[in-house]
């Protein structure tokens, strides 16, 4: 940790290694009040740390998180924020990395390098909720990938300005870096001097995808079976689910099933049905709820994949909207086999349908 009370119950922010090595006194930790000393080596950026073990709100931390705390802090105050290191809140008995301060107002910068648990973050997140503190997260190197996958799924939030998105903060590379899921993966790096936006595909191409269906059948994944055991019982072949269900997905993290089966679900649920009314529909997505997001709801992460799915079958053509929800014009085709499928293609309609930047 960077902050300590020296005896006079003054806050002390250590900053570089020539004002560490000018400090003398006794100082101790601003949440405990146990002592703390004073670490200058060579190797990480000079901090404090707790002379027996750390308290709860000063857990031991890596090179990257105290390097990264003061990237944080640098970068706040190049975009005109006061920064403030360490800010130690009483009532929830929690410590915020960064905050950036600005016209009376707070934001909390969560970096977060090692494990954290979703009740952890959960409960973090609530702290700084009931203090009127908005959070974000952001991940460290352990979290790093190409693409979105279960890994960064607890971290996903959503903002009005950015719609769903991430956030990394990469030190060694000198840049924030910004993940976007709409449209494919739209990704921002803010540099301390310049930023960098550039769009990167996510997600297999509908045929690869239809393969993935197969794959998963041969490798007898419990997911994909329990798809299958329901598809015979309607005489189906999940192999041969409809081209609609592969098509414009909104490429989001942290569902419960992928969001080809969820698809298909409503499908074998909906599709030999008259027509389809809204309290129903609403209460078949409410099925999957679950709590993998802490940072959002469940049922908004399901009303943004629900409204992509409406989008594209009404792009397609395969039904309209009545007073009372949906009515079928023609049901998506399913097919007998895999190769009955892939040899459709061409055949089928094209759905134009994307993803929108935002909540349902």
């Amino acid at each position: 940790m960077f902050v300590a009370l020296d005896a006079g119950q003054r806050p002390v922010t250590l900053r570089d290694h020539e004002q560490a090595k000018a400090l003398v006194g006794d100082f101790v930790c601003p949440a405990c009040r146990r002592p703390v000393g004073i670490r200058n080596g060579r190797v990480m950026p000079a901090h404090f740390y707790h002379l027996g073990p750390p308290c709860a709100a000063s857990e031991p931390e890596s090179a990257e998180h105290l390097a990264g705390k003061l990237w944080l802090m640098a970068y706040g105050q190049r975009r005109g924020f006061k920064p403030v290191l360490e800010q130690y809140y009483p009532q929830v008995r929690q410590r915020a990395d960064v905050v950036w301060q600005q016209a009376g107002r707070a934001l909390a910068l969560e970096f977060q390098c090692s494990p954290i648990s979703l009740e952890r973050l959960a409960e973090r997140s609530e702290g700084y909720r009931r203090l009127g503190v908005p959070v974000v997260w952001i991940m460290g190197k352990r979290y790093f990938a190409r693409q979105p996958k279960a890994l960064q799924a607890k971290f996903l939030a959503w903002s009005r300005r950015h719609g769903w998105h991430l956030w990394f903060l990469d030190v060694r590379a000198d840049r924030l870096v910004l993940w976007q899921l709409a449209q494919g993966l739209l990704v921002t790096w803010y540099r301390p001097t310049a930023s960098r936006r550039f769009r990167q595909a996510t997600g297999p191409l509908p045929t690869k995808a239809a393969l993935g269906v197969a794959t998963a059948l041969r490798h007898r994944e419990p997911k994909a079976m329990a798809l299958q055991a329901a598809s015979a019982t309607q005489h189906r072949n999940l192999a041969g689910v409809p081209w609609l269900v592969h098509a414009a997905p909104t490429g989001l993290i942290g569902l419960p099933l992928p969001e080809w089966q969820l698809r298909a679900w409503w499908l074998l649920t909906f599709d030999a049905a008259p027509d389809i009314k809204k309290a129903a529909e609403a209460a078949f997505w409410q099925r999957f709820a679950a709590d993998r997001t802490p940072l959002v709801s469940a049922g908004a992460l399901l009303a943004a994949v629900a409204a992509q799915w409406h989008r594209v079958l009404t792009a397609s053509g395969a039904w309209q909207s009545t007073a009372t929800g949906w009515q079928w014009r023609q049901p998506p085709a399913w097919y007998p086999t895999l190769e009955a499928k892939l040899a459709a293609v061409g055949r089928e309609p094209a759905p134009t349908a994307r993803p929108r930047n935002g909540r349902a």
